[in-house]
């Protein structure tokens, strides 16, 4: 699945479960921020993005147990199974200065270290080894996927509108041979 660029809101997990009998939520977080639950004031469910309030919040086995306001019992928890939570884009957790968001990249121009332009970025897939850059190449207009690693990716600068990258022989040179 892609990453929407530029978004007003951001994804940070999704309901799995119901947690006891008063209506507590199992959440998956999808952030690399988990422990900013506990510090949420409102989060947004489903495709309405209705607010609402959080209660409480914990960490439990790489899950978080939310407690929502007019979430009382397993019946209310139950119709929430399945979706999404998010949060406005303005409540974006603050990131160092060689961090960037994922939705960030999308659209910066992509080019190897000496200058030399490779094309655009135009999409992002998340998957479980690591994610991978969809660049539109420069010259043939075809989406090559470049796997976003520190040996390929060497410099990402959203500022700038520049993602420096080495990609491997053959991703972008169609005159490349394999040598036997």
């Amino acid at each position: 699945m892609g990453i929407d660029s530029k978004p007003d809101w951001l994804r940070v997990g999704t309901v799995v479960g119901t947690f006891g009998l008063h209506g507590e939520l199992k959440v998956m977080p999808e952030t690399d921020f988990p422990e900013r639950f506990a510090h949420t004031a409102a989060v947004y469910l489903g495709t309405a993005n209705a607010r609402y309030a959080v209660r409480a919040a914990r960490q439990a086995r790489g899950q978080v147990i939310l407690a929502l306001e007019g979430v009382d019992t397993v019946e209310a928890a139950e119709r929430l199974r399945g979706a999404a939570l998010c949060v406005p884009a303005s409540e974006a957790v603050e990131l160092g200065a060689d961090q960037f968001y994922l939705h960030d990249v999308i659209g910066l121009r992509a080019q190897r270290p000496d200058g030399t332009p490779l094309g655009t970025i135009t999409d992002v897939y998340t998957g479980p080894g690591n994610d991978l850059f969809v660049v539109r190449d420069a010259r043939t207009g075809r989406e090559v996927l470049v796997p976003a690693v520190k040996e390929m990716i060497k410099r990402v600068d959203p500022r700038a509108g520049v993602v420096e990258m080495e990609p491997v022989a053959g991703l972008f040179d169609d005159d490349f041979e394999v040598a036997e």
